[in-house]
């Protein structure tokens, strides 16, 4: 029985979208629960305006469509759970469940069929909710929140979501629609032992989870520019002048008609559409030279007398390319160091080596209100070699915002001070910082399951214990423990499906190693020694945190706080096997 569960779940896909077999008014019993929770827009998308740096550009004759965020919603089934599932819930999701899964799957003579798969304590029903990201590419990453629907289910911990779709819902005089395909959810279920603001739960609510970077769009979203005033001939200036400063070849933008110009978000700046927005708008239609050249001399003329948005007179001098670098120079001699931090930044933006060192002076100064904005500059220069190096300096720092806002700027581009490993498949990503100061382990808990170790030579100093004392529902898959003068931590793993435990298995001491060999898919490099156990991302976060409280790791643990919107998400393809 519990092998055809396994392989059941291996294949089992199903689409849960409103249909037949549920009434109009069952699903509108639903989405009453869903009705006043539909998100606000997002915060204005752009930089303040500024009458000088828009003046003679495209942004005051467009508006943006598309890049509102938009709520989904579905439902799927949590499975792995072993137990702490139920077979209870809305009779109109457990009906359609059923028939989805009979229509989908070919169930041979295994003793497995629809209705004893969602009644198994080792499945719940859940609800979905997620939000797409605004001018959503497709195969674009975004997180899944996920609830338990029955009373029974008692913890979602350990879970898989089977694969499930997401769509925009809507509420109709006749009943609820739901719309097009959206999104496709899948992946293990993260329930963190911390809150919002990354502070320890005083209890974890086990029957609330989040796929993190499990949600993929399969529909994209349209971005366009939408003409305030409808004119062919301002619909091509704008197509133009986008193309030839920002296209690099390619075409980004389409005069589809005298309403609207379609865009093509680059490949490079999915997850910096804002930025690429706002560069856009601050493109001049004229481009005529003596035009510019004047343009050029007022935009730098307003930077250095201070006065302005110099936000949006640097996107304003950018637009116009690298004519205005020896220009801008000059402007680093400023007294001022808003004009000196916006003067390297559009230095930087258009490859200038000068830029960097320039940016840089603001990125390593921990009193400089720049400071992080300075070190995400740094990060977007993937191809100035100084900006990587200076970054590379932030890492050995004390000051711990600027140290992980630096990891998460380098590791955009391949650099040797960080090491990636990829730990079975969708578990973890972990990071190893090369680096020299004070212990600092970064966890993740929005984008993707991924976990940063500052110091690959971070280590276990015994006396130690995991889980200790704790009455919290959670079920805990290993137990670890060293006394004073161990050489090595003493883990005892328990299956969770037979509950058996296993004898006294060596672990390592090095925290890095310990993660991998917690993490990892399961092998075997000797004839009993097994290395990998594929322990869940949440038990491990949990594990690192009670050993940093205890001292047993001489590091500070820091939770990212979650609400962003825009995560590079699970960059799995990009880092090292092993």
């Amino acid at each position: 029985m519990r092998n055809s569960y396994l392989l059941f779940c291996l294949v089992l896909t199903f689409l849960i979208l409103p249909g037949s077999g549920c009434s109009e008014t069952d699903w509108a019993r639903m989405f009453d629960s869903w009705r006043d929770k539909d998100p606000q827009p997002e915060a204005d998308l752009l930089t303040e305006p500024d009458m000088v740096a828009r003046k003679n550009t495209i942004g005051p004759l467009v508006n943006i469509q598309g890049m509102e965020r938009n709520a989904v919603r579905g439902f799927g089934l949590v499975v792995d759970l072993v137990d702490t599932g139920g077979s209870d819930g809305p009779e109109v999701v457990r009906n359609y469940l059923v028939k989805e899964i009979r229509r989908k799957v070919e169930i041979g003579g295994d003793g497995i069929n629809a209705t004893e798969f969602i009644d198994s304590k080792d499945s719940a029903m859940v609800e979905l909710e997620a939000f797409l990201p605004g001018g959503a590419k497709k195969g674009e990453r975004f997180d899944v929140r996920v609830r338990a629907l029955g009373l029974e289910t008692s913890s979602l911990a350990g879970g898989r979501l089977v694969l499930a779709t997401l769509q925009v819902w809507a509420a109709t005089p006749s009943g609820v629609l739901g719309g097009k395909l959206q999104a496709v959810a899948a992946g293990p279920v993260f329930v963190s032992p911390f809150d919002r603001q990354g502070r320890p739960h005083e209890r974890v609510n086990l029957r609330n989870g989040v796929v993190l970077g499990g949600g993929i769009v399969r529909e994209p979203r349209k971005v366009r520019l939408v003409l305030n005033d409808p004119r062919h001939s301002v619909a091509r200036a704008a197509e133009r002048a986008i193309n030839g400063r920002w296209g690099g070849g390619d075409k980004l933008a389409v005069g589809e008609s005298s309403s609207y110009i379609e865009l093509r978000i680059p490949d490079d700046m999915v997850y910096d559409k804002r930025l690429f927005l706002e560069r856009l708008l601050h493109t001049p239609l004229n481009t005529n030279p003596g035009f510019l050249d004047s343009r050029m001399e007022e935009l730098i003329g307003v930077l250095k007398s201070g006065e302005g948005n110099p936000n949006a007179i640097g996107l304003a001098l950018e637009a116009l390319g690298k004519g205005v670098i020896p220009k801008l120079a000059e402007a680093l001699d400023s007294s001022s160091r808003e004009t000196h931090y916006y003067a390297a930044r559009t230095l930087l933006r258009l490859g200038e080596r000068e830029g960097a060192i320039g940016v840089g002076e603001h990125a390593t100064k921990d009193d400089d209100s720049f400071q992080i904005e300075a070190i995400a500059e740094l990060g977007r220069a993937d191809r100035v070699y100084a900006a990587g190096e200076q970054l590379r300096r932030i890492l050995d720092g004390d000051n711990k915002e600027a140290r992980i806002a630096a990891y998460r700027a380098l590791r955009g581009r391949p650099h040797p001070a960080i090491q990636s490993y990829v730990l079975d498949r969708d578990n973890l990503v972990l990071d190893v910082i090369d680096c020299r100061g004070r212990g600092l382990i970064y966890i993740q808990q929005a984008g993707s399951p991924r976990m940063a170790i500052f110091g690959k030579r971070m280590m276990c100093r015994p006396p130690a214990i995991f889980p200790g004392v704790r009455d919290d529902g959670r079920n805990i898959s290993v137990q670890l423990s060293a006394d004073r003068g161990d050489r090595n931590l003493k883990m005892i793993y328990r299956n969770k499906r037979t509950g058996a435990t296993s004898p006294p298995i060596e672990a390592p001491l090095g925290v890095p190693e310990l993660v991998r060999f917690l993490g990892g898919a399961p092998r075997r490099s000797g004839k009993d020694d097994v290395r990998g156990f594929a322990i869940p991302y949440s038990e491990i976060v949990d594990m690192i945190s009670g050993f940093s409280e205890t001292d047993t790791i001489l590091a500070d643990v820091v939770v990212e706080k979650t609400g962003k919107v825009d995560d590079p998400g699970l960059e799995r393809e990009e880092t090292e096997f092993e």
